[in-house]
Parts: structure tokens; sequence; C-alpha cells
């Protein structure tokens, strides 16, 4: 399962509808910040945008970080 957190205060969404709803509105968020003249760093802006400034990253579920960590554990 995906996770989207903020790049930096942390902020989860953990809701499916929530994420779904980031998902779509990617694309309205980048031509947002293109407008501005900045490069985006995430999908949709943090709830906490005012205060922390931070953009919601999709991240690899703590299952999938895992796996991959034992997977290079093994090889060598």
């Amino acid at each position: 399962m995906k996770r989207l957190v903020c790049d930096r205060c942390g902020l989860e969404l953990a809701d499916k509808d929530g994420i779904d709803l980031a998902i779509e509105g990617r694309g309205a968020w980048e031509a947002a910040c293109r407008a501005r003249g900045v490069k985006p760093r995430g999908i949709l802006p943090c709830e906490n945008y005012v205060r922390c400034g931070g953009e919601i990253k999709v991240v690899a579920s703590r299952r999938q970080r895992l796996m991959k960590f034992l997977s290079r554990r093994q090889a060598n």
C-alpha cells in the first residue's frame, strides 16, 4: 500500500480516499508550482503548508522497505 508523507513535518496521509484524491490532483499542484516558477517536490501541499512549507511525497510502505532490505542482505 502506498503511504503519503510530508517531506518537512512528517504528516502522514492515511485514509484511502485521501490518497486517491491526492494522486488525482497531482497535475494541478505541479501546474500551480510551475506557474510560480518553482519545481514541485511532491504530489500536493501538506495540510500544514502555511506553517511547514512541505509537500506530500509517495513513500514505500514499511513492508516494501523491509523486503528490499532483506533481499539485499541475502545477496551479500
